[in-house]
């Protein structure tokens, strides 16, 4: 038998992989080999095969005689003697039968797939392609750094998430400007780990050493403008205008930023927005001043008891009861005569607008359990509106107080009252920019969205939709308008999107259902007023959905991101810095010590307490800043 026959004799031809493919990484344990996976267990079978071939080969090698020289000069001389038919030569014949062939096929496929497996082996990603439709997704990519730069740029991404979680960014916004500034610094297989108030980030180095470093944010302060500034230092890392070092010293700037407008500015602006919303829902020109003096008691009131360190559940409850008996005592005494307009704008103050719309965003986006720890946290902040309205209703029926006539008749609409309702919307956007700290660029956009979104809601309205579908598309319109303005701006959608709902808030139907229930009358039971109260808080979370949607129908329009913007010079930041405030040296927002604890409380009472240190990383900066993210003393306001 010749070389040849003996090679076609073998029981099976075996795939394996390339012996000179890196192992394991270091520390990992083998898995079955029925796992799939291709360094757990292919070495032993590969030897076992090998072993049994070259036994085979030496067996058929012992029981076949072996060929004489004339024998192989013959058959080579008849093989070249035979003439070729049509530029081929005759296959050589293959004894074996078909059922054999098929047999050991199968037996080879069978066997290359248990040495090599079936799935795909679960070595670490590169993690860039989560940064697709997002503003981050053409990173320029660094090369990979040393075990000691990793670990400060690790650091640097840390804080960047640990700010903007704390500022009042969403759960997908921070993982991807985590990933994109580990990747624009040469980490591109980094893990991210996030939940509503704790961050974990790993890296693996290229010699096996698991780097980890993790925040835990123990509060929020809103604040737009500090996001925006993060939010323009990581689009320049990404861009690759920033280097490591200068982005360490800006994230240290921006972390003592103040905000662009005083405390007393603020807490009139939301005066003013519950004015616009009282004259937006058809409140009398008494009723505006009224609104935006029960909006800054009511507002004063939350900041009170949150020193008081109670849970924000009793502040939000006690805040609208106040503001149930104060327009309860206007409407009694004949100073309005709608005093529900009056309760529905200071509903909407204590709505936790914010947290609705990123408990939806995060349950849209993967985050189950982030949106979890906000739905509780949403639902909970309107058990104490519900219950604080009822605790105001029924204190006023004790103390002798008259009835609201909570329903009231639709009226045909007229030019002068729709644009007085146009002028309000815009209003009450611009006063929430300036509430949520937002630079005075954003101040026109946010007017511009609320604007648009009123008109779409009117627009809606007058054709019969139904509220809740009417709210879902005004909404859509918001979210779609919001992205390709706030990103040519310099700043995620949050900024202008949580203005822009404020004009499509349902304050009035929680009121109106929620009296229903306290005032159960013969006409109405207390399952209609619970189906009603059902329906208004349904039609509060269409509005996030909505603007959730807007916002990724609006993706397209990404190009749309002004490249002027992104070229502006250093001249021109310093004037904006200048004309905001916004100087290093006046700082308003620091880092407290290890066991300080300031109190914070929004409009909705939400009495978040600040832990001097954000947290605490497994892995510390070297040359970088510290890792404690910021805590503020001045009122922030939290919705």
């Amino acid at each position: 038998m010749s070389d040849r026959e003996l090679e076609d004799a073998t029981t099976a031809e075996v795939r394996v992989e390339n012996p000179t493919e890196p192992g394991p990484v270091r520390g990992s344990s083998p898995g079955p080999v029925e796992g799939g996976n291709p360094e757990a267990g292919s070495q032993a079978l590969r030897e076992l095969l090998e072993r049994t071939r070259l036994q085979r080969l030496a067996e058929l090698r012992e029981s076949s005689p072996e060929p004489q020289p004339e024998d192989v000069a013959k058959a080579a001389a008849a093989k070249a003697a035979k003439p070729e038919r049509g530029g081929r030569s005759k296959p050589r014949t293959d004894h074996r039968g078909a059922s054999q062939r098929i047999a050991q096929r199968v037996a080879r496929r069978t066997v290359g797939k248990l040495v090599s497996g079936t799935t795909e082996n679960t070595q670490p990603v590169p993690i860039v392609t989560a940064l697709k439709g997002t503003p981050y997704q053409a990173p320029v990519q660094a090369k990979e750094p040393s075990e000691d730069e990793a670990r400060m740029v690790l650091d640097l991404a840390a804080d960047i998430a640990a700010m903007m979680m704390r500022a009042g960014a969403g759960t997908s916004d921070v993982e991807v400007s985590v990933i994109a500034a580990c990747t624009a610094c040469g980490l591109a297989t980094v893990e991210v780990d996030l939940t509503s108030n704790t961050l974990v980030v790993h890296y693996s180095t290229s010699d096996g050493r698991l780097l980890t470093v993790m925040r835990v944010n123990r509060g929020e302060s809103t604040h737009f403008a500090k996001l925006a500034s993060v939010h323009k230092l990581v689009t320049d890392l990404v861009d690759g205008r920033l280097e490591f070092h200068e982005a360490r010293s800006r994230l240290d700037a921006i972390r003592t930023q103040r905000r662009p407008f005083p405390e007393w500015f603020t807490t009139g602006a939301w005066g003013f927005m519950v004015g616009a919303l009282v004259l937006l829902l058809g409140g009398g020109p008494i009723a505006v001043p009224l609104g935006i003096t029960m909006a800054i008691v009511v507002f004063q009131l939350g900041k009170l008891l949150g020193r008081t360190h109670l849970p924000s559940f009793f502040i939000t409850a006690l805040q609208a009861a106040s503001a149930t008996l104060i327009a309860t005592i206007a409407g009694d005494v004949g100073i309005i005569a709608s005093p529900q307009y009056l309760v529905a704008a200071g509903i909407v103050l204590l709505l936790p607008t914010q947290s609705l719309y990123s408990a939806v965003q995060d349950a849209l986006t993967n985050f189950p359990l982030t949106a979890a720890g906000r739905v509780v946290g949403v639902f909970m902040t309107l058990a104490g509106i519900v219950s604080g309205i009822a605790l105001g209703i029924v204190c006023g029926q004790a103390i002798g107080l008259g009835h609201i006539e909570v329903l009231v008749p639709k009226t045909s609409p007229h030019v002068v009252t729709a644009i007085l309702s146009m002028v309000a919307a815009a209003v009450v956007s611009m006063s929430g920019a300036v509430a949520m700290s937002a630079r005075r660029r954003f101040i026109l956009p946010a007017a511009l969205v609320g604007l648009a979104s009123h008109i779409t809601m009117m627009s809606l309205t007058l054709l019969d939709v139904d509220n809740v579908l009417a709210s879902l598309l005004a909404a859509t319109v918001t979210g779609f308008l919001s992205r390709p303005l706030a990103l040519r701006l310099g700043a995620p959608a949050i900024v202008l999107m949580i203005p822009g709902i404020y004009t499509l808030l349902q304050g009035l139907s929680i009121f109106t259902a929620v009296y229903q229930i306290a005032s159960e009358s013969e006409n109405v039971s207390f399952a209609v007023g619970l189906s009603s109260l059902f329906t208004a808080i349904l039609a509060n979370a269409a509005l996030a959905v909505g603007a959730v949607l807007g916002s990724y129908l609006a993706l397209p329009l990404k190009n749309l991101k002004s490249q002027n913007f992104k070229s502006q010079s250093s001249a021109e930041e310093k004037v904006e810095e200048v004309r905001s405030g916004e100087t290093s040296t006046a700082v308003i927002d620091s880092v407290q010590p290890s066991g300080a604890k300031t109190q914070s409380s929004g409009p909705g009472g939400a009495g978040a307490q600040a832990g001097g240190s954000s947290g605490s990383g497994a892995a510390s900066s070297g040359l970088g800043g510290s890792g404690a993210a910021d805590a503020t003393e001045t009122g922030p306001i939290q919705t």
